[in-house]
């Protein structure tokens, strides 16, 4: 007998994502939705996860691993992922991330009921080292709202501790494939965000949930002051293929005269290009260079000087809040 179709497939790229792997799947395979597929792409890791994916779901047939021969990045799993798809849904969740048990039934049933290509929801912040969830997204209490490309490009600073581009929707395998959208293979950074741009550019409507039910590892935490171990590491940032794949997204919105996402695009490589060199500043103090190099370094580059700024003036207040909080101790 066939199997009917799942309602959604969801897709969960994997590079060395041992030590997470297991709380991932777990929130999926316990999602209140029955009707799904679970599609892990073990993009050619070097630790146990592909061992620890099939013994995750072994005896489940809502389940299958796919194992890729070498590490090509998230982009190509995810490419893989939906082309494998069956799901009239399609779902990614980050490998060291985790869904609440009702976020797929939700996701789905407001789509269906706005008859929207995609839903999505706001997230909590979770601070591995301590442990401790640090935040959510955006207040619950500033409502639902409706996307499209003026609110996503409104809503996608490159320079926010949360912006559209790193939203992790729920979206429609019929719309993905009539406009043939497929993830930028030449990019390992912003791969979320340029897949967004092109899908908001061929005329999607989605909707955005206030209720955060997708739970976000923090790659540095707020709390902690410390990265995460999980997948690239620290110096996990390749500015310069974000700036590659930005550059050929925007070439192909200026060819359909989309100003709106050009324009969000050349703001986004700017940023890359900042964040580029603020990234090797802050190698180079991990590494131990002398003051007189990194000050050096930063006076090359007048650009990234209010950035600089910017974060000093957040470090300053985090330092004061501690010290509030220790007179009051």
């Amino acid at each position: 007998m066939t199997r009917e179709a799942p309602r959604v497939s969801v897709v969960v790229p994997v590079y060395n994502s041992e030590p997470t792997l297991g709380r991932a799947v777990a929130s999926v395979l316990a999602q209140t939705l029955d009707s799904l597929e679970l599609l892990i792409i073990d993009d050619g890791s070097r630790d146990r996860s592909l061992e620890v994916a099939r013994c995750l779901t072994a005896g489940d047939a809502r389940a299958r691993v796919i194992p890729l021969p070498e590490n090509r990045g998230k982009a190509h799993a995810m490419n893989r992922g939906i082309s494998e798809a069956a799901g009239k849904w399609i779902a990614m969740l980050d490998a060291d991330d985790w869904y609440e048990p009702e976020r797929l039934a939700t996701l789905i049933a407001a789509a269906e009921r706005c008859g929207v290509a995609m839903a999505a929801d706001n997230q909590r912040f979770y601070d591995a080292d301590a442990c401790a969830f640090v935040g959510a997204a955006f207040s619950e209490a500033e409502g639902d709202r409706e996307l499209d490309r003026e609110s996503f490009a409104a809503g996608s600073d490159p320079y926010a501790s949360f912006n559209y581009g790193m939203l992790k929707p729920v979206m429609s395998a019929d719309f993905i494939r009539r406009e043939g959208l497929a993830y930028r293979e030449n990019v390992r950074l912003s791969e979320d965000f340029l897949y967004l741009v092109e899908f908001f550019a061929a005329g999607a409507q989605g909707i955005l949930l206030a209720r955060p039910m997708y739970n976000w590892t923090q790659p540095f935490g707020t709390l902690s002051r410390k990265w995460t171990t999980t997948g690239a590491g620290s110096w996990r940032y390749d500015f310069n293929s974000a700036l590659a794949g930005n550059a050929d997204v925007l070439r192909s919105l200026r060819a359909k005269n989309d100003a709106l996402l050009a324009s969000l695009l050349v703001t986004h490589a700017r940023a890359c290009r900042r964040l580029h060199h603020l990234n090797a500043i802050n190698r180079a103090r991990a590494n131990g260079a002398a003051l007189p190099h990194v000050l050096t370094a930063v006076a090359r580059h007048p650009s990234i000087w209010p950035e600089i700024a910017r974060r000093a003036l957040r470090a300053g207040r985090r330092h004061l809040a501690g010290l509030g909080r220790t007179s009051v101790a």
